[in-house]
């Protein structure tokens, strides 16, 4: 079906670029004005179960960066993993199948009210297909998700660490951790075996509706914590050799786990690392590289509707260091499924895990050792 739909799309006309920039210059207009008619609406109740408004609006702001990234960067092959993913998330969460027609609409109606015919025609177009194939979305939406690796699902200390994290029981999590990691090279394993996969779990059960927001943050919360309490205890006497590397999170990004993960890794492999954390301004982030001048720059993407902040950094890094720029390296799960965004963004390569991330950038220091960047 999937293949099916993704022809439908590709069919249709697409997007120009006036449309794309237009439909991002207006879009604080555009969600007041579907959040005016959501909140208006008699039978809104019915639509989004017990859950507040807030809870509405955060989609409805979501949504409205999301397509202004799809439209931008045509990203339609992403836009039909998106959509049944919201359509699961959000129902599991308690709104009706009838909220995501009423919430569509709502965008197709405001587009051309205050946009002119010839600009929102073609974004007209895209919301009346994704209307069309509203029973093809639950449909999908249905499916079961990815299967996890049974070796995972059976991995005791795994269990118990996620178990740990679901209580936020603190002193299992970080003993278990510390079981783990004895020296700097055990971080990766311990993130990739451990940390990782019991995040991506926690995930699922949000998504599914079996855990609550405040649950999946305290678990979230204490992941961080034992990131940060096994790197301060075996990193305290590594000494970096090879060169400098900037960890840093999208403009907009929060989600910077896999970030600080990737920065540990890195460091541990020899590398000094200026790791930024989230939601590290442009500029901000533009001057610290004109000043430090590190080897490669490395951006995480958690949330797809934060891909053309990253695709603007990577053109002005370009631009401005045409000489002699460093390396882009790209991860984070906005790429998950979708490698071929790296080259639409400008990036040289994509990290999925620590372990790549390491071979990446150790084979991008023999290439310039030898002169060859």
């Amino acid at each position: 079906m999937k293949e099916k739909l993704l022809e439908e799309l590709t069919e249709l006309s697409p997007v120009s670029q006036s449309s794309a920039k237009a439909y991002h210059e207006h879009m604080t207009f555009l969600l007041d004005r579907v959040n005016k008619k959501m909140a208006s609406r008699p039978d809104l109740p019915d639509l989004v179960g017990s859950n507040p408004l807030s809870f509405m609006y955060d989609n409805h702001r979501n949504h409205a960066v999301f397509m202004d990234n799809v439209f931008q960067l045509s990203l339609f092959p992403l836009l039909l993993d998106t959509v049944p993913w919201v359509y699961r998330t959000y129902r599991n969460h308690g709104f009706s199948h009838d909220y995501f027609p009423a919430h569509l609409r709502a965008w197709r109606e405001a587009i051309p009210e205050i946009l002119d015919p010839e600009t929102s025609a073609p974004l007209v177009r895209v919301y009346d297909w994704m209307l069309s194939r509203h029973e093809d979305f639950i449909a999908l939406s249905r499916e079961a998700p990815e299967s996890e690796d049974a070796s995972l699902a059976e991995d005791e200390d795994l269990e118990r660490f996620l178990q740990a994290l679901l209580r936020g029981d603190r002193r299992t999590a970080l003993s278990i951790s510390q079981e783990k990691v004895a020296t700097p090279r055990d971080l990766r394993d311990f993130y990739q075996q451990i940390l990782q996969p019991a995040m991506y779990r926690i995930g699922k059960l949000w998504e599914a509706g079996k855990i609550t927001v405040s649950r999946e943050h305290l678990a979230s919360a204490l992941a961080n914590t034992a990131v940060s309490s096994q790197y301060l205890r075996v990193m305290s006497r590594s000494e970096p050799w090879k060169g400098r590397i900037l960890v840093s999170a999208s403009p907009n990004e929060f989600h910077v786990l896999g970030a600080e993960m990737i920065a540990n890794c890195l460091e541990a492999d020899g590398w000094e690392v200026d790791y930024l954390g989230a939601d590290t301004p442009s500029g901000d982030l533009m001057e610290h590289i004109r000043e430090l001048e590190p080897h490669v720059v490395a951006l995480s993407v958690g949330m797809p509707f934060n891909l053309v902040p990253v695709k603007e950094i990577v053109g002005r890094i370009k631009r401005e260091f045409s000489q002699s720029r460093p390396w882009i390296l790209l991860g984070g799960l906005a790429f998950a499924g979708h490698p071929e965004l790296v080259s639409r963004i400008g990036g040289d390569a994509l990290a999925e895990d620590c372990t790549r991330a390491v071979e990446i950038v150790d084979q991008w220091h023999g290439e310039t050792a030898n002169g060859d960047h």
